[in-house]
């Protein structure tokens, strides 16, 4: 299913696209510094298409279409909906899906489903899944607009501006991490290329409301979903009160980021998530992520174990504003668009630390 969204776009600062029928809104602004932009094109990996062509009227038709996955299914539960092994509840559990998470049905056989969520493939009982044209419909309700970075980029730039002229980059992003879409940026100012950027929404308990920057040819504007959790061990000697911590932390999975929050269920930021954490279990860290980089010793990459910290830092300032708990086997989780799971390598390590010291 194809969702197809139409929009104008004038020729002025601050245009507003609206992706009519998604519930999501995306802007599209053009900084033309001091001379009129007689003409540009306006490209977005498969999102837009042409915007202006050369002495167009004042608006042109953009048109962005949004693939809805085949078999999209949704998990119809409270709670979540186990993953097994195999079609039946006498195989293992190996994952579960969340509320409103998604997956995508490859057959149904006798009221089990064979599916795949993100990392995880196996089977999920049909009764709790909402599937077909259910499904196709509620897709364009749960998705959220991200930004891609293109698989097979080693690093990509994340600036302060919408400009590579100027030293401004703050953070190094890696191939397939994704981020949501706050607007879309034309700027002909001082690049004469007139490049076309992504304005992501980028969360920092260093401050609040953060400018921040991907260039559209390096990323693929599409709809992201909740998706599966593997069911998995925290990696060998992994003491027990280092899994009883990441079993609570996964709990809170989807609560929204809120800057300054210390709620697990309402709302929490990155700092905010892991002192709260690590208070459950009588440890009482700094409130700030830049005051517990100081706080706790180094540990190397080799050395991290599932529990320790992870440390993540603005490149232009030098300023730690970020941290994350090491979950083991390349994952951390912690509190970025909400409490979520990444690669750790999703932007650039600062440091590895430890609190629990057994």
């Amino acid at each position: 299913m194809k969702v197809k969204h139409g929009v104008s776009l004038a020729l002025v600062l601050g245009v507003m696209i609206s992706l009519c029928g998604t519930g999501i809104t995306a802007e599209a602004a053009v900084i033309t510094g001091g001379n009129a932009l007689g003409g540009f094109s306006l490209i977005s990996n498969e999102f837009f298409g042409n915007a202006v062509e050369e002495n167009a009227t004042d608006s042109t038709e953009l048109f962005s279409t949004v693939e809805v996955p085949k078999g999209i299914a949704f998990a119809n539960v409270t709670n979540a909906l186990n993953i097994r092994k195999g079609p039946g509840t006498k195989y293992a559990r190996i994952g579960k899906l969340g509320k409103n998470a998604y997956c995508i049905v490859e057959s149904v056989e006798n009221g089990w489903a064979k599916i795949s969520s993100g990392p995880v493939k196996g089977y999920c009982s049909t009764e709790y899944l909402i599937m077909g044209e259910e499904a196709e419909k509620l897709a364009e309700k749960l998705g959220t607009l991200t930004a891609t970075v293109n698989r097979g980029i080693r690093t990509l730039n994340v600036r302060s501006a919408p400009d590579t002229t100027v030293d401004n980059v703050i953070a190094k992003v890696s191939g397939g991490e994704s981020f949501t879409v706050k607007k879309e940026v034309v700027i002909s100012k001082n690049d004469p290329e007139a490049k076309t950027f992504v304005q992501i929404i980028w969360n920092s308990d260093a401050e609040k409301d953060v400018e921040a920057y991907v260039s559209s040819e390096f990323v693929t504007i599409e709809y992201k979903y909740k998706e599966a959790i593997e069911s998995s061990s925290y990696g060998d000697n992994v003491s027990q009160l280092r899994t009883n911590l990441l079993d609570y932390a996964m709990q809170f999975l989807g609560t929204p980021y809120v800057w300054g929050g210390n709620s697990l269920t309402k709302g929490v930021d990155c700092s905010g998530f892991v002192q709260q954490v690590f208070k459950k279990y009588g440890y009482s860290t700094p409130r700030v992520s830049r005051d517990m980089a100081k706080t706790y010793k180094k540990v190397s990459a080799s050395e991290a174990k599932a529990g320790d910290l992870v440390f993540y830092h603005n490149l232009k300032t030098g300023v730690v504003d970020h941290v994350a708990i090491y979950i083991g086997n390349g994952k951390v989780i912690h509190a970025r668009r909400g409490v979520e799971i990444s690669n750790v390598n999703y932007r650039t390590v600062y440091k590895y630390a430890r609190v629990i010291n057994d």
